[in-house]
């Protein structure tokens, strides 16, 4: 059994001290009653009085509440196949993985804004299928097209600068490896790419790639990482120590810088847009909204495995636990009043 809102046990927190004062108060006034008189005497003198079907009740309400906090949990057990319909758009995100990634003209790195741009997506997506594309001198799916955010989380974090081992920035291959995937599914879906990278230093031709996508109507929206002055390129050994900074074949130092308008021309040749991310500020949330400006279409049905409910157990006994409790109290005092109708 798992717990989908575990955090709800907090709630045991709130109700303690009202167990605490209700076990307060029955011990306090059961003292005050027996300065008065004698608890050997309370049966004959108080013959509607009964601590045991008291403690019976407070017993009940204790166990009620604490299968409602259960119940707030939202306890989960056995698996079901549920069929659901899928509207919103199929997005693959690029994210370029070269070593001009790890210039810090935006801080932390290029590398380390973009992935943090990528959670921030992930956080506003609301049924939209997304899938993970790493790319440098060639691209390579790093997660398909999913609506399992969580999964993608995991893909993401293990990524970093270096994971496709072929150097360079080959935007083409991005954009063909996006196009090629996105032939895979249904016709009728809105189709985004979004490319993070800083532009620089590219292979084959991205535009005739980018026109290609778009006679497939794929929209590209390209971010801009970087600055246009540019810093150099730091190196790091397998210890994560400095060791330098990258050079040309001329043993002279590289400076990288943001290459604006081959992303520009990218997004423009398939009626996509350019973000600029120069400055280090987040514009992931402001695309979505412009993607979600789009029409969004009713898709293909989906048979997803889920883990099933069982909540209502827990609220179904907590709701019988206060019938009873309710009941003990009833019983007995209609008792006591029709002896006394019987015995006058």
């Amino acid at each position: 059994m798992i717990f989908k809102n575990y955090q709800n046990i907090l709630w045991i927190f709130v109700f303690l001290p009202i167990f605490i004062m209700m076990v307060l108060g029955f011990r306090k006034r059961r003292e005050k009653l027996s300065l008065f008189i004698n608890p050997k005497l309370w049966p004959q003198i108080i013959p509607e009085l009964s601590y045991s079907r008291r403690f019976w009740k407070r017993f009940l309400s204790i166990l009620a509440i604490i299968f409602l906090v259960i119940a707030l949990m939202r306890p989960q057990y056995g698996l079901v196949f549920k069929k659901i319909q899928r509207k919103g758009n199929d997005i693959y995100i690029a994210i370029d993985t070269s070593k001009s990634m790890l210039v810090k003209d935006v801080k932390p790195s290029r590398f380390e804004h973009s992935k943090r741009e990528i959670y921030s997506l992930i956080e506003e997506l609301k049924g939209d299928r997304i899938g993970l594309i790493a790319f440098a001198g060639d691209a390579f799916i790093q997660c398909p097209l999913t609506v399992d955010y969580a999964s993608l989380k995991l893909f993401l974090d293990n990524l970093e600068v270096g994971s496709v081992p072929v150097a360079g920035t080959d935007l083409a291959t991005a954009i063909k490896t996006a196009r090629t995937s996105f032939e895979k599914v249904a016709e009728n879906t809105n189709k985004i790419l979004i490319i993070i990278s800083d532009g620089e230093g590219f292979e084959n031709d991205p535009i005739k790639s980018a026109e290609a996508a778009a006679d497939k109507d794929i929209n590209i929206y390209t971010i801009g990482v970087g600055t246009k002055a540019g810093e150099l390129i730091p190196l790091y050994d397998d210890k994560g120590a400095f060791k330098g900074y990258k050079k040309d074949k001329e043993d002279k130092v590289i400076l990288s810088k943001l290459d604006q308008y081959t992303l520009e021309q990218i997004s423009f040749a398939t009626n996509g847009k350019y973000y600029s991310s120069d400055l280090g500020q987040f514009v992931m949330d402001k695309m979505y909204r412009d993607i979600s400006l789009k029409e969004t279409k009713l898709l293909e049905e989906e048979l997803l495995q889920m883990h099933e409910d069982r909540y209502q157990w827990f609220l179904a006994f907590t709701f019988i636990l206060l019938l009873i409790e309710t009941f003990l109290g009833d019983v007995h005092r209609r008792t006591v009043e029709w002896r006394g109708r019987i015995s006058g």
